[in-house]
């Protein structure tokens, strides 16, 4: 019998010893890895509902020029600055990284049914979530490290079918840095346009970082 923090103990074994080598650094289900280009972290986390222990692993992508944004708003809010580390990782952006994740970063583990307490596994049932969510972990780690070059989580962001209202601030910030362009101009009309159709605030300061942070570009 497994109980699920023995099992826990052994995905995050698992997914450990499949990040490690690909540069993330960390244990007990966070590992972190720093670039020049941003931060990237693989994560595992579990709850028990009744007749299933439920785990999952997944990747938070925060690019350079996102964290930038971040501190420069802050600084604007009187807000203290974010390190440049796993500090940053809690303003993520978000929209990327829950679409790729493959089917197999979820896994639902069956509990025993003759067994107690109630919410304890199999060693079978154990070994086939371990090498679901550390396959999956790989793929994931591989896709984080792929998103953080300057860019690609721009590309990823642009490739989503009917950009919703909340996706617009990163877009326009990260189009930002690759300096003034009509593409810039297009999206912050186009953000503009979501904010007042959902009844929101002109995103003036959006708007302010994304020209200066281009301007910047030219002079670069």
């Amino acid at each position: 019998m497994v109980d699920p923090e023995q099992a826990m103990n052994r995905l995050n074994k698992d997914v450990g010893a499949v990040v490690r080598p690909l540069g993330f650094r960390g244990s007990r289900g966070n590992w972190v890895l720093v670039t020049p280009d941003g931060v990237a972290q693989v994560a595992t986390s579990r709850r028990s509902l009744s007749g299933t222990i439920f785990a999952h692993v997944g990747i938070v992508v925060v690019p350079v020029a996102w964290w930038e944004y971040v501190n420069w708003r802050n600084a604007h809010w009187g807000r203290p600055s974010v390190a440049f580390g796993k500090d940053a990782l809690r303003h993520d952006i978000g929209f990327v990284e829950t679409r790729r994740r493959p089917p197999t970063a979820y896994y639902h583990m069956r509990v025993d049914p003759g067994a107690y307490p109630a919410n304890v596994t199999t060693a079978e049932e154990l070994e086939r979530a371990a090498a679901a969510l550390s396959g999956a972990a790989g793929v994931l780690a591989r896709t984080a490290i792929d998103l953080l070059p300057p860019g690609r989580y721009l590309d990823a962001l642009l490739s989503i079918p009917d950009i919703g209202y909340g996706m617009w601030e990163p877009v326009v910030v990260l189009l930002a840095d690759r300096g003034p362009s009509d593409e810039l101009e297009q999206a912050i009309d186009d953000m503009c346009a979501s904010y007042a159709e959902h009844g929101a605030e002109r995103p003036d300061l959006v708007i302010e970082y994304a020209r200066a942070r281009a301007a910047d570009r030219v002079s670069a």
